[in-house]
């Protein structure tokens, strides 16, 4: 359970490195990794029918980006928050059926939305950081997406993701 859950931390955090490589990748790392933490979520839900998983998994997440100082409290307790309402799902459907893992996953990868968030809340801010590290070409590519609009764009496709990589991540494991 607990190398799972570590490996969902990891494949998140290795995901969001795409971000360099242009501000579509930053923005849009929580659909790529929606899908490949897919695996071991399921994996670690088959296994434990109780509440827990996805707090777990975005706790441990978390938890890391905030000590290497990729997260304020803030974004950190959305992020639980995230991962405890996937558990709510999961325990309203029943943790024992399989149908809870489709429903209760897309809500975790939410959560990884957290880490960008100061895109659309402070948004001078997050242009003024991204220009100083990646230069002003990059910073305005983030800015297509700093409206309410690119927010919802970002939260529907990671759900759609989460959802299309449980199926697939069931389909495969069965």
């Amino acid at each position: 359970m607990v190398g799972f859950t570590v490996l969902y931390a990891v494949t998140a955090f290795a995901v969001a490195f795409l971000g360099f490589l242009s501000p579509y990748a930053w923005v849009f790392f929580p659909v790529i990794a929606a899908l490949l933490g897919a695996f071991s979520y399921y994996w670690a839900a088959k296994r434990w029918q109780k509440f827990g998983v996805a707090t777990l998994c975005s706790f441990v997440l978390a938890a890391f980006l905030l000590t290497v100082g990729e997260f304020e409290v803030m974004e950190f307790l959305l992020m639980l928050a995230v991962g405890i309402a996937s558990d709510v799902v999961r325990q309203l459907v029943g943790n024992e059926k399989q149908e809870s893992i489709y429903v209760a996953y897309p809500l975790l990868p939410i959560g990884l939305i957290a880490w960008t968030l100061p895109l659309w809340t402070r948004t001078q801010w997050y242009y003024n950081g991204a220009a100083e590290e990646l230069g002003v070409e990059y910073a305005k590519g983030l800015m297509m997406f700093s409206s309410v609009w690119g927010l919802l764009l970002v939260v529907s496709t990671t759900a759609i993701s989460g959802f299309v990589g449980i199926q697939f991540v069931a389909k495969v494991q069965r």
